[in-house]
C-alpha cells in the first residue's frame, strides 16, 4: 500500500530538491548534526516529507516558511493577527501574521486586463524576501472543497499547489471572507477588517456600462440608440446579480465545516430586464445611428456590444478575410466597395492606429477594411437589402449568393454561427439553414442555429464539393425536396462569361 503524501520516503537528494537547496547542502546539515534523518532504511538515511518541512519551519530564518506549502503549516488554536489589505496591480491582498510567517490571501478583481506571470509579480511584491505564504482565489469551484484556491511558494516561486479553505481556516485560526468575484469592489477589499459586516453592493457587470450609460446621455430620452443602450446597461446589471447569486448558493451548497467561510458580500437586487423590452426595429435604427458615429464614446459602445454577444443585435458583425485575388466573386464585390469616413463600426474590424483604409459595401452598408495586397476584412450582414430572389449559391471564401438580378453578396451570418460546407457538422449546418431560409425570403435573418434544415440539403452540403462550386437555385430547391442532385464539372468554376451578359 502506498505510504500517505506526507509520510513518503524521501532520500538526500529529493529532500534538497523538496527544499529548493543542493543534495550537498542537505549533506552538510546531516553531517553537522544540523538535521535529523527520520529513519535509516539498508544503510541509506530517509527523511518523510512531514518531517522536511517541520525541519524547514523550525529553523529561525524566516525565507525558510516561503519555502513550504501553507498546507503542511501547523494548525493555530487562536485568532492569528491581521495586520492589513495591500493594493496590488489588478487585485487587493489580505494580510495576516502568523507564527511561521506571512500569510497573503489574494483577491483578483473584476478586471479584463490580465499579465502574463501576474502571480508571480504578486508574489514580488507582497514577498520580496521571498517568506510567507501567498495564496490567490483562483476562478475554479469544488462542491468539496468550495471556490478553488492556488498558491505558490514565494521562495520557490515556480511551484505552485492548491490548498483548501479548511486548511487555510485552520493555519489562520478563523473564518475567512468571501466575495463573489463580481462584487469585489477594490475599495471594499482595501476597508476591510475582521469586524467588517457583511455588505451589499452592486454586481459589477461583464461590460463597461458606464460607457454605455454616458453615451445614452447625449440622446434625447425617447431616441432609439438611448433605449437600446440603457437596456443593455440594465440587462447586464441584472445577469451580474443574478450570477452573483448564483454563486453564492453554490457556496452555501459546498460541503465545507461551519466556520471555515462567511459570505462577505451580498449582490444589491436588480430589475430583469431583456432585449425584446425594446422592438427589433428600434433596436436597428438605435445601433444603426451609434455605428455611424465617429466619436470615442461610441466606439467604446461598439467594442462593449461586441464583446458581450459578438454583435448579436448588430445589422453586421462576424468579421471575414477576403482576398480578392483568390476569387472571381470577390474581385467583382471588391470593385463597388467605396471610401468613407473611420466610423465607430470599424471597431468590429480594427482596433484605431492600425494601417489601412476604411471602406464600405453601397450594396449592405456593412463596413469593410483593407489592409493592402488585395486583402480585405468585411463585417458580414445578418440580412440582405436584396430586391431579387436568389439565384446562385456559391462555396467560395467566403460563401456568395447571387441574386436574380445579378448582384453579388457575402452570405449573411448571425453573429456566432459560422458557415461551411464539404464535412459533417455545424458549418454545413448552418448554411443548410440559411439556405432554406433564403429560398423563400432573401431578406431573412441569418439563423442562429446549426441544426433543423432539410435532410436532403444538409446532405447536399455536407458533400465534398471543391472550391467555387456554384449550385443554382433549382439545384437547391431539389435538394430540398430530397432528390439528388449530379454537380457537373461546369459548377466549377465559373468564368466570366456570364458576368459579361449580366451587364
Amino acid at each position: 500500500m502506498d505510504e500517505p503524501q506526507g509520510r513518503r520516503r524521501l532520500g538526500m537528494g529529493a529532500v534538497g530538491q523538496l527544499l529548493g537547496v543542493p543534495r550537498l547542502t542537505v549533506w552538510w546539515w546531516v553531517k553537522t548534526g544540523k538535521l535529523t534523518a527520520t529513519g535509516v532504511d539498508d544503510g541509506q538515511l530517509w527523511w518523510s516529507e512531514d518531517d522536511a518541512y517541520a525541519w524547514a519551519l523550525s529553523q529561525r530564518e524566516e525565507r525558510w516558511s516561503g519555502r513550504v506549502p501553507v498546507t503542511a503549516w501547523p494548525p493555530m488554536p487562536y485568532k492569528t493577527a491581521f495586520i492589513r489589505t495591500v493594493e496590488l496591480p489588478g487585485a487587493v491582498a489580505l494580510l495576516w501574521h502568523t507564527r511561521q510567517g506571512p500569510v497573503h490571501l489574494v483577491w483578483p478583481l473584476p478586471t479584463r486586463q490580465r499579465t502574463p506571470h501576474q502571480h508571480r509579480r504578486w508574489a514580488e511584491q507582497l514577498a520580496p524576501r521571498g517568506d510567507g505564504a501567498l495564496v490567490v482565489v483562483s476562478g475554479g469551484f469544488s462542491l468539496r472543497h468550495g471556490p478553488e484556491l492556488k498558491a505558490l511558494l514565494p521562495g520557490l516561486p515556480d511551484r505552485t499547489y492548491t490548498p483548501t479553505w479548511l486548511e487555510l481556516a485552520e493555519v489562520l485560526g478563523q473564518r475567512l471572507p468571501w466575495w463573489p468575484l463580481n462584487l469585489r469592489d477594490k475599495q471594499l477589499l482595501l476597508n476591510w477588517e475582521p469586524s467588517t459586516d457583511p455588505v451589499t453592493t452592486m454586481a459589477a457587470p461583464a461590460l463597461d456600462t458606464g460607457a454605455l450609460l454616458t453615451t445614452a446621455s447625449t440622446y434625447p430620452e425617447a431616441h432609439p440608440a438611448a433605449r437600446v443602450l440603457v437596456n443593455l446597461a440594465r440587462l447586464a446589471h441584472a445577469q451580474a446579480a443574478a450570477s452573483a447569486e448564483q454563486t453564492i448558493k453554490l457556496v452555501e451548497k459546498a460541503k465545507l465545516p461551519d466556520g471555515v467561510l462567511r459570505i462577505a458580500a451580498q449582490p444589491l437586487s436588480v430589475p430583469e430586464a431583456d432585449l425584446d423590452d425594446i422592438e427589433p426595429t428600434q433596436r436597428r435604427a438605435g445601433w444603426l445611428d451609434l455605428l455611424g458615429r465617429a466619436d470615442d464614446l461610441a466606439r467604446r459602445c461598439v467594442r462593449e456590444v461586441n464583446d458581450w454577444d459578438a454583435g448579436a443585435d448588430l445589422p453586421y458583425s462576424n468579421p471575414q478575410h477576403i482576398e480578392e485575388v483568390e476569387s472571381t466573386w470577390a474581385y467583382k464585390w471588391a470593385q463597388r466597395l467605396i471610401p468613407t469616413q473611420r466610423t465607430a463600426a470599424f471597431e468590429l474590424l480594427t482596433r484605431s492606429g492600425e494601417p489601412g483604409d476604411a471602406l464600405i459595401d453601397p450594396d449592405t452598408d456593412a463596413p469593410v477594411w483593407r489592409k493592402g495586397g488585395g486583402d480585405y476584412i468585411a463585417a458580414m450582414p445578418q440580412r440582405l437589402p436584396a430586391t431579387a430572389p436568389l439565384a446562385e449559391l456559391i462555396l467560395d471564401g467566403p460563401v456568395w449568393i447571387r441574386t436574380a438580378d445579378g448582384t453579388i453578396y457575402p452570405a449573411p451570418r448571425d453573429s456566432y454561427c459560422g458557415l461551411g460546407w464539404g464535412y459533417g457538422g455545424s458549418g454545413p449546418g448552418s448554411l443548410a439553414l440559411l439556405v432554406d431560409a433564403l429560398l423563400d425570403d432573401i431578406n431573412a435573418q441569418a439563423p442562429a442555429a446549426i441544426d433543423g434544415a432539410p435532410e436532403g440539403l444538409e446532405a447536399l452540403l455536407s458533400r465534398k464539393l471543391p472550391d467555387r462550386t456554384v449550385l443554382t437555385r433549382a439545384q437547391l430547391e431539389a435538394a430540398r425536396r430530397g432528390e439528388s442532385v449530379i454537380i457537373a464539372v461546369d459548377d466549377v468554376d465559373q468564368d466570366e462569361d456570364e458576368d459579361e451578359d449580366d451587364k
